[in-house]
């Protein structure tokens, strides 16, 4: 008989964020999910103060025995074969979820075996919670954030007399904007690269995104992104669209769009690297398809 553990708030985000991203490591959940904002008594500010790696490692151990995690020791650091716990759901905290949210986007395999891409998830959600963290107060938010489950979309449009099968399927999504207005929030559509991303892959990506953003202002446009924002469950009304391609490293962030020399992108296309982003994805650290020598803003 399973044995019911009362789910703290900061046990509800974790599962949320594993639901999200699939895999957390124990570092970013130590940071992130069972951290504590403290306002300082002198100076009125709110820090952040981190939980104590004891008492993550005993929480998550009785999350795993009672069956809403599980965990696989894996190495996350380059050209370490040291392992440390990568986390996600176990199938209770599956059901949990969906209790919690109405919903679950979620392949069972996730829970019993680790996924090759498991870094890939991991550099995701260091990336997410870097918007999220480091927006400007009072004037950028991260609204929402969609997974790659929801965020891929596969619609049928008629291409001349032929009926075609179209898809995109973003690594996830960020809506971000003026916390007090929803007239100009953007969306993000971001791609993370892997380190030997192929020519031909980048192309096709770009060729599938120019298709889904093509034809702005028909009936047909209109039809495609009402049933985009019904099946990817955007909260947020999208002003203006971006997408961003994420280097593993700098050289690969101006790889991809060498990849991309001599082609358009209907809506504007930024490359950027994994560190730069990690430390502050609201600088001036993206280089623009259109003008790829210098490093601009979003």
């Amino acid at each position: 008989m399973k044995k019911f553990l009362t789910l703290l708030e900061e046990d509800e985000k974790l599962l949320l964020h594993l639901h999200q991203h699939v895999y957390l490591s124990r570092e970013f959940i130590a940071k992130h999910i069972y951290s504590r904002k403290k306002k300082d008594a002198e100076t009125d500010e709110e820090k952040l103060v981190k939980a104590h790696e004891i008492s993550v490692f005993r929480r998550l151990a009785q999350l795993m025995k009672a069956g809403y995690i599980t965990k696989f020791a894996l190495p996350i650091s380059p050209g370490s074969g040291r392992p440390s716990n990568v986390y996600t759901l176990a199938p209770f905290g599956v059901d949990t979820v969906e209790n919690l949210t109405g919903i679950v986007h979620w392949q069972k395999k996730w829970c019993y075996e680790p996924q090759i891409w498991y870094l890939h998830a991991l550099a995701l959600a260091d990336v997410v919670k870097s918007f999220e963290l480091k927006a400007p107060p009072g004037a950028m938010e991260v609204k929402q954030f969609i997974s790659e489950a929801k965020g891929h979309f596969i619609y049928h449009e008629k291409d001349g007399t032929k009926d075609e099968r179209h898809v995109i399927r973003p690594d996830g999504i960020l809506i971000i904007g003026h916390p007090d207005t929803e007239e100009k929030n953007m969306g993000i559509m971001v791609e993370m690269e892997r380190t030997y991303a192929d020519k031909t892959g980048t192309i096709r990506k770009l060729n599938q995104y120019n298709h889904f953003f093509g034809g702005a202002g028909t009936e047909k446009y209109k039809n495609r992104m009402e049933k985009f924002d019904r099946e990817a469950g955007l909260e947020h009304p999208v002003k203006e669209w971006r997408i961003l391609f994420i280097g593993n490293t700098e050289k690969m962030a101006k790889r991809i769009l060498t990849q991309l020399k001599g082609l358009t992108s209907i809506e504007p296309l930024r490359s950027a690297s994994k560190d730069d982003l990690i430390e502050d994805p609201y600088r001036k650290v993206f280089r623009w398809l259109s003008q790829p020598d210098q490093l601009k803003g979003l």
